[in-house]
């Protein structure tokens, strides 16, 4: 049970603790060992700059060919081009980006939407959901500034980390403006504003646990393999963490980074990550790619392929792959159908839908909408052979347990492909809603101490995940607009939120889904109206972080002397998630063709993720992750 709140001590203010701790306007603090130095690093940067990373070298003779259009297959495909690589990227849908494509919808909004009247009205973007760059994704900041692709910070004086349960409490993660070292010690002395969320002793247990959390190290293979072995939920309750600290703080970082829960994701899944943010305050800041990133970031590395003598060709699903003494010799697209009569494909999901598809008002796959239904061209329907000297697979979780699964031979048979064949997916919902005004938004999701905020952690909800509102204006560097500037002026509010585990509801309608979501929205915010537009996508590819998954993680070299894996799927013994993990086995990939072909030009410098120096090196040192 809480305890009350005068129970509760207060956390110190930044005035109490620098009186606290001594610090002043100086850059150190004497101590009895001494003076504590600033800690500054080329990671303190928004973009880590490497001036050896930049290269523009001339053709090498080597071609290569890379089985996915997704963000770690173009990222591979733009390092390898920058370093005198012929490359061609074979996508099976119709449009760039993986996991991260944007698209537009002319069908999202109210029938009477202004904004439908404008002729040059070219849609509302869509997008597979928020994509949250941290900041302690070096690799991917560095990449992105090298080329001149930049992201956007949230907005000035907005909460990221808002926590709201279905009980009425709220909780919010406090971040610090200190430099480091003291940013962190500011950070660890008032942790996080939970007063209404968690009871005292509940707040105790997690601080206890967080120090043991923190201490993960990945290249320790002993505690890689216990982390690997049990559930995050089973890992918790070793260490006696309350269920209110598991079910409202750990089940909802779990949902957003993983969209899965404490009870079914691997405990290495959040360690990891809580190691990686632990190095600094900075590494906890959040920016968002510039919007639509379609638009800004994936189709310009498309460009950048292109012009650099490099190929990008959609709407070709690979089925068969030819291997001789070793080496991949080809890879094959079948034939579609008969090979001459009209078939439609869905450019999002890459779904197959038959010669009537393009009469769909949707995708019955994903929920595109019918523009994203496209027929295939001729020279798209017939059987096609590719070769290269090197072959990189980033295909995703399922894509890949299809294609390697299907090879037979000694392919399907080795070791390395079976491990492939035991990873897993889940499932994630995307689901936007149309409201008139904001009013009712500004109202209810505000932090304990009165912030606004644009999102909000739901905990304790049925389906509600991370939730945003993607048309709240706030104040950026180049003024105040919605985050979306498709919604700039406009009196109205586009919720999305992200359900996990969506296994569960798959086989409920569209409109069932957008009342479950509406009902829960409107128990955050009582004065809601009506929604006046919605859409589900549906998505089913996301890589898992389950017990056992790590395990069989598929290293970047393969089997085949010529073949390489790169994206979220592989293993690495780098600390890296997500998208930086894309960017990051993207590189390692581009260093081990390099060495290949013996070229000592252009090899990449692999960053830390996340901030090293002293914080984190105490803090490996502080506690343990065995019971």
């Amino acid at each position: 049970m809480a305890s009350s709140k005068r129970d509760k001590p207060r956390s110190p203010s930044r005035r109490r603790f620098l009186k606290k701790t001594g610090i002043g306007v100086g850059v150190a603090v004497g101590t009895g060992v001494g003076v504590i130095p600033l800690q500054r690093t080329p990671y303190d940067a928004k973009y880590p700059v490497f001036p050896e990373n930049r290269v523009e070298l001339p053709d090498n003779g080597k071609t290569v060919i890379i089985l996915g259009g997704g963000l770690s297959g173009l990222q591979a495909g733009v390092e390898l081009s920058a370093r005198g690589f012929r490359v061609q990227v074979l996508e099976k849908t119709g449009t760039p980006g993986g996991k991260l494509k944007t698209w537009r919808d002319k069908s999202f909004g109210p029938a009477d939407d202004p904004a439908k009247k404008d002729p040059n009205f070219k849609g509302y973007v869509r997008e597979h959901g928020i994509h949250a760059i941290w900041g302690f994704y070096n690799n991917l900041r560095e990449f992105m500034h090298r080329y001149g692709w930049g992201l956007q910070d949230m907005p000035g004086g907005s909460s990221m980390y808002l926590f709201m349960d279905k009980d009425g409490s709220k909780g919010e993660f406090q971040q610090t403006t200190l430099p480091q070292p003291y940013g962190s010690i500011d950070q660890a002395l008032r942790k996080i504003n939970l007063d209404d969320y968690l009871g005292f002793e509940d707040k105790r247990a997690m601080g206890r646990f967080m120090r043991h959390a923190v201490s993960f190290d990945i290249h320790d293979p002993e505690q890689r393999d216990y982390l690997d072995s049990i559930t995050f939920a089973q890992w918790a309750a070793a260490f006696d963490v309350p269920e209110a600290v598991t079910g409202k703080i750990m089940d909802s970082l779990i949902e957003m980074a993983f969209f899965d829960n404490a009870k079914s994701a691997s405990a290495l899944s959040l360690a990891n990550i809580f190691q990686l943010a632990s190095g600094s305050p900075k590494d906890m800041d959040v920016s968002l790619y510039m919007n639509p990133p379609g638009e800004t970031f994936l189709q310009p590395m498309v460009d950048y392929i292109r012009a650099n003598r490099g190929e990008v060709h959609y709407n070709t699903e690979l089925t068969g792959i030819e291997v001789k003494d070793g080496k991949v010799v080809a890879v094959e697209a079948a034939q579609v159908g008969d090979g001459r009569a009209a078939v439609a494909r869905c450019a999002v999901c890459g779904a197959l839908l038959g010669p009537d598809g393009q009469e769909l008002e949707k995708c019955p796959m994903c929920g595109a909408n019918p523009e994203m239904i496209r027929m295939l061209e001729p020279g798209e329907l017939v059987e096609r052979r590719f070769s290269a000297d090197y072959y990189v697979s980033a295909m995703d979780v399922p894509a890949s347990k299809l294609f390697f699964g299907g090879a037979g031979g000694a392919i399907s048979e080795h070791g390395y492909f079976k491990r492939i064949q035991k990873l897993q997916a889940v499932h994630v919902y995307v689901v936007n809603l149309w409201y008139e005004g904001q009013d009712f938004w500004e109202e209810n999701i505000t932090t304990p101490s009165g912030r606004r905020s644009h999102d909000f952690f739901a905990t304790g909800f049925q389906d509600l995940g991370i939730t945003l509102n993607w048309s709240l204006p706030g104040h950026y560097p180049d003024g105040i607009r919605s985050t979306i500037r498709d919604y700039d002026g406009r009196n109205v509010s586009v919720i999305e939120t992200q359900i996990a585990n969506a296994e569960g509801i798959a086989h409920l309608s569209d409109e069932a889904i957008v009342e479950r979501v509406h009902q829960e929205l409107k128990a955050v915010m009582p004065k809601i109206p009506a929604y006046r537009s919605s859409y589900v996508n549906r998505w089913r590819h996301y890589t898992a972080y389950r017990p056992g998954d790590t395990t069989n993680r598929p290293a970047i070299q393969s089997p085949l002397s010529n073949l390489l894996l790169v994206g979220d799927m592989p293993f690495i013994d780098h600390p890296a998630v997500f998208m930086e993990k894309t960017n990051v086995t993207a590189k390692m990939a581009t260093n081990l063709l390099l060495e290949k072909i013996g070229q000592k030009e252009g090899r990449i410098r692999i960053l830390p993720s996340g901030t090293p120096g002293l914080v984190a090196s105490i803090k490996k040192r502080t506690g343990s992750v065995f019971p």
